[in-house]
This record gives structure tokens, sequence and C-alpha cells, in this order.
């Protein structure tokens, strides 16, 4: 998916790159930068200075199964903080996008970032490893979702989307109060 110049550059022995990662927040976007600069591109900045401190490896499988990526923030920037602690309903289930880029030995991007990695944000947590401080951010792919999805369905449930239907209202009662139907008689046989 790369284009032929940045393909030419990653085909050098040394190649300087750098990972762009959109967070989309129900309060804002949060465009952040592997690099040690701000990036203009897409008529957005991305911000630079290390804001992502780790990313953790790609994983690809022949299966439709789901690899969790996980982010590490810097947490030392105020902004990052604030969105750790606020509330999940601002991030969980929100887009997240990685892109790629090789940069030039004078740090000029080749040509557009390639979109590599799209996926949820899941779990956001803070600690600190060894003398650093991190915000750790697991974000799920899309089919994770399909884990989640469960068959079960209750009465309010089934209520919502047809508001006329009763059958779920006695589901309760059936199953807590089981009944007899079939005689004595008629089982031995």
């Amino acid at each position: 998916m790369t284009t032929p110049a940045q393909q030419a550059e990653l085909e050098k022995p040394k190649v300087n790159c750098a990972w762009f990662l959109e967070l989309q927040f129900a309060s804002s976007t949060l465009r952040l930068c592997s690099y040690g600069q701000t990036f203009n591109w897409g008529g957005f900045d991305w911000l630079g200075l290390g804001n992502i401190a780790s990313i953790s490896p790609l994983e690809e499988s022949a299966g439709v199964g789901s690899a969790a990526m996980t982010f590490g923030l810097n947490i030392a920037s105020s902004d990052l903080r604030a969105l750790s602690v606020g509330p999940v309903e601002d991030y969980r289930g929100r887009p997240a996008i990685l892109y790629f880029c090789p940069l030039t030995e004078d740090g000029v991007l080749i040509d557009t970032p390639e979109r590599c990695w799209t996926g949820r944000m899941d779990v956001i947590s803070t600690g600190i490893d060894k003398e650093a401080g991190q915000i750790v951010l697991k974000c799920e792919t899309s089919a994770f979702g399909l884990k989640r999805s469960s068959l079960r369905q209750n009465a309010a449930q089934q209520k919502q989307r047809y508001p006329a239907d009763t059958g779920f209202d006695y589901l309760n009662d059936l199953l807590s109060n089981p009944k007899v139907w079939l005689s004595k008689k008629f089982q031995q046989i």
C-alpha cells in the first residue's frame, strides 16, 4: 500500500519513519505523532514531541480473530492525562486510526501517510513503569465487537424494537414456574 517513493525509502538500510495516531474522542479528535516534531497533513496538525511512547506489534492472522493494539501515551502531557481520567463514554467504542509514513533524512514526509490499522478505543489505564509514567490505551478491531454481541434478548429489548410484541413478557414466568403437560402414564410409554 505504499507509494513507489515510500517503497524506495523503505528499501534503504536506515529509514526514518513516523507513526500517526488519530483518536476520535466524543469531545474532540486528538492527532498524535511518534516523531519529535509536529507535522501538518490532511489539513490537521499532528502533535509531535514523542506523544506516542509505544505501539504494540501489529498481528496478522489468516482467521477472523481479533488482535488488540496497545498504545503507550506520554503521561507528561496534561491534555492526555485529562482524557485518561475522564468518563469512559468519551472514548470507549470510539474510532482509533493508525497511519505510517517513511521520512526523508531531513524529517520530511514522503507522500501521504498510509492507514495501516483501524479499530475502536476500549480501555485506558494510567500507571508508572519503573521511573516513567505512562497512559496505556487498549484498542480493539471491529471484529472484537462480534465476540461481545449476544444472542440473548429480554422483554425490554424486544419492546424497544417491537413495541406491540408481548411474547417476552411471559418468559420469566415460564422459566420460574415449569408446568407438567404430560401425564405420568404417557411418560412411561
